[in-house]
C-alpha cells in the first residue's frame, strides 16, 4: 500500500497503490491503482477505501479455496513427500502435465467454481482429438483422484465431488485394439533381425523372453544373472518341470530416461524372472555371459537407448520387414500374453513381470481369450454325421415293409 506524489505536465498529482496478499498462498492477491487524484487528503481516504473493498474482495477469493493449478501443484509436492501410492517420479510428472495440459481453461480459477458444465467440456474435447476410450477414463480418474485429495485436504471448500464425477465417456466409438504380435510375427521378427545380424536383436530376445521393461533390461549386469546349473543345456527330452534348473534374472534396477538416472523398478521392489532354457542357451552362446564381469552390462548400449528412442528404432525395422508397426513396450505385452495362453497363472505372470494389481493384468487376460476360451463348446446345433444317418430311410426294408 502506497500513497505517492508524481508529477504530469508541470503539475502535482497524486496517486494510491494498493496490493494485498492473501495468507493461504501468494497467488491470491488483489491490486489496485488509482492516479490522477488532486491532493493528498483525498488520496488518503481513497487508500482506506480501497484497503477495505480489496480486503473484503481477497477474503472473498480466499472463501473459496485453492485455484486448481494450486490443487494440482500442492497433490504433486504431497505424492512426492508422502506418497499414498507407488508412483514414479515420472508418472506423477505425466498425471501433472496431462491435468495441466487438458483443463489448462481452469487452472486459474478457484477450483470450488469448477462445475459438471466444465468437466462435460474438456471430456467433450479429449474425445475430439481422437483419443481412446481407455485414455478419457484414465484422465477423468486423474481429476476425481486430485479433486478429492484437495476436498479432504480443505483446499477445495464448498463442493463434494468433482467436476467430471458422474459424467460417463461415450462407447458408441470402436475401441483401438491395443498393439500385439502374434506367436508367428514374434518369431518372424527374431529370426529376421538375427539373419540381418541387426544391433539390437539381443535387445529384443531379452524383452521378448524375460518381459521386463525397457528400463530394466537397460540397467541388467551380469550380476543379476544367476546360473543354477552351468553345464546344463538344451535338451529335448527336458520335461516342464526342469525349467527352474537354468537359473534366474533379479531385476532391481531401472533407467529414468527424464531424469538421467538410475533407479528402482517402477513397482517399486526387485523381483526373479526365470530363465528358460531358450533364454539359458542365448545367454551362454550368444552373449558369452560366462565371460563376462561382474559388473558388465548385460546388453549392447546404444546412444538411441540412453535418450528413450528405442520404439523408433522397433518401428523402423518392423515397417521395413513387413511387420505390424509396434512400440517396445509391445514386446513385454507379447510376453505376458503368451505365457497366459500357454496356462501359466496370472498371478504367476504378475510376480514375474512386475505387475502390482490385477487391473492391468486383466488387459493380457482379455488379449489372451483364456477366460472365453471352450465357452461355445457346449453348443451342438449342426448334426452329426451319425445323427444324421439314424434318421435316413433303408429304401431297401422300406419296399419289404411295403410289398408285405
Amino acid at each position: 500500500m502506497a500513497v505517492s506524489q508524481y508529477e504530469k505536465d508541470g503539475q502535482v498529482l497524486w496517486q494510491v497503490y494498493i496490493d494485498l496478499r492473501g495468507r493461504k498462498g501468494s497467488r491470491r492477491r488483489v491490486q489496485k491503482r488509482v492516479m490522477g487524484i488532486a491532493t493528498e487528503r483525498e488520496a488518503r481516504t481513497l487508500e482506506k477505501r480501497l484497503v477495505r473493498e480489496l480486503s473484503e474482495k481477497l477474503s472473498e477469493i480466499e472463501s473459496k479455496g485453492c485455484t486448481w493449478q494450486e490443487v494440482i501443484d500442492r497433490w504433486l509436492r504431497h505424492q512426492e513427500l508422502y506418497p499414498t501410492h507407488s508412483y514414479t517420479r515420472g508418472t506423477l510428472e505425466d498425471y501433472a502435465g496431462a491435468l495441466r495440459n487438458w483443463t489448462q481453461s481452469w487452472l486459474n480459477r478457484a477450483a470450488s467454481d469448477l462445475s459438471r458444465a466444465d468437466g462435460r467440456e474438456v471430456l467433450n474435447a479429449i474425445e475430439q482429438s481422437g483419443r481412446s476410450i481407455a485414455t478419457m477414463n484414465r484422465f477423468k480418474s486423474a481429476i476425481n483422484t486430485v479433486y478429492l485429495w484437495g476436498i479432504e485436504e480443505r483446499f477445495i471448500c464448498g463442493p463434494q465431488h468433482s467436476p467430471v464425477h458422474g459424467l460417463s465417456v461415450r462407447r458408441d466409438r470402436e475401441e483401438k485394439r491395443p498393439e500385439i504380435l502374434t506367436i508367428e510375427e514374434i518369431r518372424t521378427l527374431l529370426v529376421k533381425s538375427g539373419q540381418q545380424g541387426h544391433d539390437w536383436y539381443p535387445i529384443w530376445v531379452a524383452a521378448v523372453l524375460t518381459g521386463c521393461r525397457s528400463g530394466e533390461l537397460h540397467q541388467l549386469r551380469r550380476s543379476d544373472v544367476e546360473i543354477i546349473d552351468r553345464d546344463l543345456g538344451i535338451k529335448e527330452d527336458a520335461k516342464p518341470i526342469d525349467r527352474r534348473r537354468y537359473g534366474f534374472i533379479r531385476v532391481r534396477r531401472s533407467w529414468n530416461v527424464r531424469s538421467k538416472e538410475v533407479g528402482p523398478t517402477k513397482a517399486g521392489y526387485w523381483r526373479n524372472v526365470p530363465v528358460s532354457s531358450e533364454f539359458y542357451w542365448f545367454l551362454v552362446n550368444e552373449l558369452k555371459v560366462m565371460e563376462m564381469k561382474p559388473d558388465a552390462f548385460l546388453l549392447p548400449r546404444f546412444w538411441e537407448w540412453d535418450k528413450g528412442l528405442q520404439a523408433r528404432i522397433l518401428r523402423g525395422f518392423c515397417e521395413a520387414n513387413g511387420l505390424p508397426s509396434i512400440k517396445f513396450h509391445t514386446l513385454r505385452a507379447c510376453f505376458a500374453t503368451q505365457l497366459i495362453t500357454s496356462g501359466i497363472p496370472a498371478t504367476v505372470v504378475m510376480k514375474v513381470a512386475g505387475w502390482r494389481d490385477m487391473k492391468t493384468m486383466q488387459r493380457y487376460i482379455r488379449l489372451a481369450g483364456i477366460e472365453e476360451a471352450g465357452a461355445t463348446e457346449v453348443l451342438r446345433f449342426i448334426p452329426t454325421q451319425d445323427a444324421v444317418m439314424e434318421h435316413v430311410v433303408n429304401l431297401i426294408n422300406y419296399r419289404k415293409n411295403s410289398d408285405n
